[in-house]
């Protein structure tokens, strides 16, 4: 498709099934070396209809905008499997950006990537989340696929609901959601639910800045790890396990590991919220969490036999059990720049060598994609290598190997 406006006729919407090989794969694709094809819908209100749906299997779309309608892209309403959605701009509509929701599927193996979702209620005031994915109580789920890569940003007219930037719904199992960038979002930055013991979400590398201004930055339930995030300025957490839409056949929380996150400050509660958490293979390790005046951990149980070692707090710890390992204090001088969002070690900082690798390996790469240390690893989101940040700078877009990072050209507005 060559760059320009396509206006979807009358009051309708774009219905696609697309069904290729593996071999031989659908794409659709904006024309290269031009600003991306803007496919609109022709109503804005609240009874606007989406401006796709679109459902099948072995498919790629890439480098197309929509606008106008009610959610952006939905997949199906039939079941969907083995897409690839690269370099999509979903702006200026009335509900989710993109969402794999319909009651009864499965979505197997999706991508979303290099991708930026903003202004989700440009008309009525609805959930306005970027990326809404399953279904309350397994009613639907996803597995087995990749958010990478993606920029949720300014959705604060968001009224309802979880309002969160990235949302995966309880009974899904095996998503990745790595090295996502949430900015002024009214909830969670990352919001997953129980796996239902089907495999482990995994939350790695996200930046969350004023993500959660009326709730947390990162929360899970059940079934997560949570690795080499920075989560800076939410409202009420930083990163908070919470059961929410639990797995009734068990129906406690369990299976979480919280590892190598930097968490700065919380303008209401604390860097680390734990709510209803007992010793059911728990792990936290390795974290920073800087939460000032506010607490830096806060639990409503009696933290007594989950594994907690070496994490650097600044602020009171409102927990008991936690054993004389499980913390140790640090002071205003552990990062290079917190006015520049650059929280990499400053040189001496407590932070280096003193994180632990007892009773749990800790991730392999750090939030700058460089290789951890085995032995002694550096407490939260970095590996501490050079004087200087040698990977990723922390700024309020997407981190760096987006398309936007490598390829502007394909940028629509400043």
């Amino acid at each position: 498709m060559h760059s320009g406006i396509y206006t979807i006729p009358g009051s309708g919407y774009i219905q696609l099934t697309l069904n290729g090989t593996l071999n031989n794969p659908i794409i659709i694709q904006g024309a290269p070396n031009e600003s991306r094809p803007i496919i609109q819908g022709p109503q804005t209100g609240p009874n606007a209809q989406n401006v796709i749906n679109i459902q099948g299997s072995n498919f790629m779309v890439k480098y197309i905008a929509y606008t106008k309608g009610s959610r952006g892209i939905r997949l199906g309403p039939g079941v969907t499997k083995n897409a690839i959605f690269d370099c999509i701009y979903i702006y200026n509509i009335t509900g989710m950006a993109f969402s794999a929701n319909d009651v009864g599927n499965e979505y197997v193996n999706i991508t979303l990537r290099n991708s930026e979702m903003t202004n989700t209620n440009a008309v009525a005031a609805t959930t306005g989340e970027c990326v809404y994915l399953g279904c309350e109580n397994d009613g639907c789920r996803i597995r087995d696929s990749l958010i990478d890569h993606n920029y949720c940003h300014d959705t604060l007219g968001s009224s309802g609901g979880s309002r969160a930037g990235f949302q995966v719904k309880s009974g899904s199992y095996n998503v990745t959601l790595r090295n996502n960038v949430c900015y002024n979002v009214v909830g969670p930055c990352i919001l997953v639910y129980d796996d239902y013991d089907r495999g482990r979400n995994l939350i790695d590398g996200n930046l969350a800045i004023n993500a959660g201004t009326a709730d947390v930055g990162i929360q899970c339930t059940s079934g997560a790890t949570i690795t080499n995030n920075i989560v800076i300025n939410a409202n009420i957490a930083g990163i908070a396990v919470m059961q929410n839409s639990i797995y009734s056949v068990v129906n406690y929380i369990r299976n979480i590991t919280i590892n190598h996150n930097t968490v700065y400050m919380s303008k209401t509660d604390a860097c680390l919220r734990l709510n209803g958490i007992t010793n059911k293979n728990i792990v936290i390790m390795n974290n920073v969490l800087y939460c000032g005046s506010q607490p830096s951990i806060k639990a409503s149980n009696d933290l007594t036999g989950v594994l907690i070692y070496a994490n650097a707090h600044n602020g009171t710890v409102s927990a008991t059990g936690i054993r004389w390992y499980g913390t140790f204090p640090v002071s205003n001088n552990v990062f290079t720049n917190v006015t520049a969002y650059n929280f990499y070690p400053a040189v001496g900082s407590l932070l280096i060598n003193n994180g632990s690798y007892l009773c749990y390996q800790p991730p392999l790469y750090d939030y700058n994609g460089m290789v951890r240390s085995t032995t002694t690893p550096t407490v939260g989101a970095y590996e501490y290598s050079t004087t200087t940040n040698p990977g990723c700078a922390t700024i309020k877009q997407y981190k760096c190997g987006s398309c936007y990072a490598t390829v502007p050209k394909y940028r629509l507005f400043p």
